[in-house]
């Protein structure tokens, strides 16, 4: 029903495909998922948003790719935005490189703090993660485009 869905004109958006790879994916079958993800980035003429691209960096992992999914992540025309850094800082910390990881959030003051806390946790260093938590951004994140 959901690829039902996510194949009708128009049903193709991210929360719907997000939820069909995610039901892939919980099944066993992430290689089904990534075809599906390939086949929509075709149609679209092979433009991929970040929003369809970050769908794709977890099945990669499960496929074994990891290190493919930080490198492409690292290479993506939005990778290097605040957005972005949450996604690959959870295949960093996921690889075992948590000190990568923060240091990815660590380039976006402000704007994934909760999770920078919990790796600056991750890496016994509580003080830092109480810090982390108690300021305030003092200006938001860019929106996303």
């Amino acid at each position: 029903m959901v690829r039902a869905l996510a194949d009708s004109p128009g049903g193709a958006d991210d929360c719907v495909v997000d939820a069909l790879c995610t039901l892939y994916a919980e099944h066993g079958r992430a290689q089904e998922a990534l075809a599906y993800l390939d086949a929509l980035k075709e149609r679209r003429d092979g433009e991929e948003e970040w929003d369809f691209f970050q769908i794709r960096l977890p099945l990669m992992a499960d496929c074994g790719l990891r290190d493919e999914a930080i490198e492409q992540a690292r290479a993506h025309p939005e990778g290097g935005t605040w957005y972005a850094a949450w996604s690959l800082s959870h295949l960093l910390a996921e690889a075992g490189c948590i000190e990568e990881a923060v240091a990815v959030l660590e380039q976006h003051p402000g704007s994934n703090n909760t999770v920078l806390a919990h790796h600056l946790i991750d890496l016994g260093r509580i003080k830092d993660a109480v810090r982390v938590l108690q300021v305030r951004p003092s200006v938001a994140p860019a929106p996303d485009p």
